[in-house]
C-alpha cells in the first residue's frame, strides 16, 4: 500500500492567455520533513482557465498528469498522438509524462479543467 501527499493547493488558479503566456497564482506544494523522508508520492492540482487562440504546454515533464474536466470544452493535443481532450464535466483524461504534450483551445470561449499532477 502507497500513502499520496496531497498539497495544499486546491486554491491556485492558472491562466493560459497564449503561447508561454501562463500566470497562476496560489499556494504551490509545500514538501514536509516526513515527505522529503518518505519519498512518498505527491499530488499538485490547481484550476486552468484556457483563454481562446492560447495554448498549454506540459508543465513538468517528470511528472504523469491527469486533467480532469469541468463544464463542456475541447482542447487539441498539437503534439503526436494529435488527439482531443474533452473537457466535459468529470472526463478524466490521463496525459502520461513519456508522451509530451501541448493543448490548445480553438474554440470561441475559454475553457476551465483541473489539472492534477503526479509526481512519483
Amino acid at each position: 500500500m502507497v500513502s499520496v501527499q496531497v498539497s495544499p493547493s486546491g486554491n491556485m488558479v492558472c491562466t493560459v492567455v497564449g503561447t508561454g503566456g501562463l500566470s497562476c497564482n496560489g499556494p504551490g506544494p509545500i514538501a514536509t520533513r516526513n515527505d522529503r523522508e518518505k519519498k512518498s508520492p505527491q499530488l499538485l492540482d490547481g484550476l486552468f482557465i484556457v483563454k481562446p487562440g492560447a495554448a498549454l504546454d506540459q508543465p513538468n515533464p517528470f511528472v504523469d498528469c491527469r486533467i480532469v474536466g469541468i463544464a463542456r470544452g475541447d482542447l487539441v493535443n498539437e503534439k503526436a498522438p494529435f488527439l482531443h481532450v474533452s473537457l466535459q464535466k468529470d472526463s478524466v483524461t490521463l496525459m502520461p509524462k513519456e508522451q509530451p504534450f501541448r493543448l490548445r483551445n480553438r474554440g470561441p470561449m475559454d475553457v476551465k479543467f483541473r489539472l492534477i499532477q503526479i509526481q512519483r
